[in-house]
């Protein structure tokens, strides 16, 4: 499906996806969801591509968010789309929600993330932000819930009082405070942040894909389960790993001396 509210690029083994709605602060409607749904789809089913970035297009704003003003008027959209989960809602899938992308997704967030853009972001497995960025569950100020994954999430990520002071207020954090409440892993100047996201998923390229997919698979599986049950899982899925061809082309780059530089995070 063409879309103009939402850009795929990819370069080498990344693919870019950019929410390109700038006079409206990159805000999603029903239009921009599906075109976000169909960049996870593309990007999901690339065995050539290994890692995506998503990021707003200009210097103002990742994304305000769900477009209230079509929620108000009524959606209105192309009805020959077709949906690849029947009945879920396109903020759901938007938000990844069902579609099993297990490769690993960046958020570059250059300005504004509120309400479902936070959800977007949050459901992303790293994020890195500029320090314009501003975080905040607003459509709580409208007396609409936290969707799209953040009171969910939230709850996971920092401490309850935290998710319960910004899903029941609506209100927004800085860059920082982000960072100190490890909702995001860097900060970084916005000239810089995009190359930044890219040398990440470089770095992230120059690794196996099945090692990539497997471990996100696994982490996130892993959260939840005692210990004991962890590591039993751990172990499974390093045998899957170690069945790949590139396992066993690493241990023989490693035996001959072919060293991989290693960097401090």
């Amino acid at each position: 499906m063409s879309n103009s509210d939402v850009l795929y690029e990819k370069i080498g083994k990344t693919s870019v996806i950019t929410i390109n709605r700038p006079e409206k602060r990159n805000a999603m409607n029903e239009q921009t969801r599906r075109g976000i749904i169909d960049s996870w789809i593309r990007f999901r089913d690339d065995n050539t591509a290994n890692v995506a970035i998503i990021t707003g297009s200009g210097d103002v704003a990742f994304s305000a968010g769900n477009d209230l003003a079509e929620i108000y008027k009524g959606v209105t959209a192309d009805d020959s789309w077709e949906a690849p989960i029947k009945g879920a809602g396109s903020l759901q899938m938007a938000v990844m929600q069902g579609l099993e992308v297990n490769k690993p997704v960046i958020a570059a967030v250059n300005g504004y993330c509120l309400g479902a853009a936070f959800g977007l972001a949050l459901a992303c497995d790293i994020l890195y932000c500029s320090p314009n960025a501003v975080f905040g569950c607003s459509e709580v100020k409208y007396s609409h819930m936290a969707g799209g994954g953040q009171a969910t999430r939230l709850s996971q990520i920092i401490p309850i009082g935290w998710a319960m002071e910004l899903a029941l207020t609506g209100d927004s954090i800085d860059a920082n405070k982000a960072l100190d409440l490890g909702i995001v892993n860097r900060v970084v100047d916005q000239k810089d942040l995009m190359n930044k996201c890219m040398d990440l998923a470089d770095r992230m390229n120059s690794v196996s894909s099945a090692l990539l997919s497997n471990t996100k698979e696994f982490l996130y599986k892993s959260r939840s389960l005692p210990l004991n049950e962890g590591l039993h899982l751990e172990g499974i899925y390093y045998e899957r790993i170690r069945q790949a061809e590139e396992y066993d082309v690493g241990t023989q780059d490693f035996a001959e001396g072919r060293r991989k530089s290693v960097r401090p995070v």
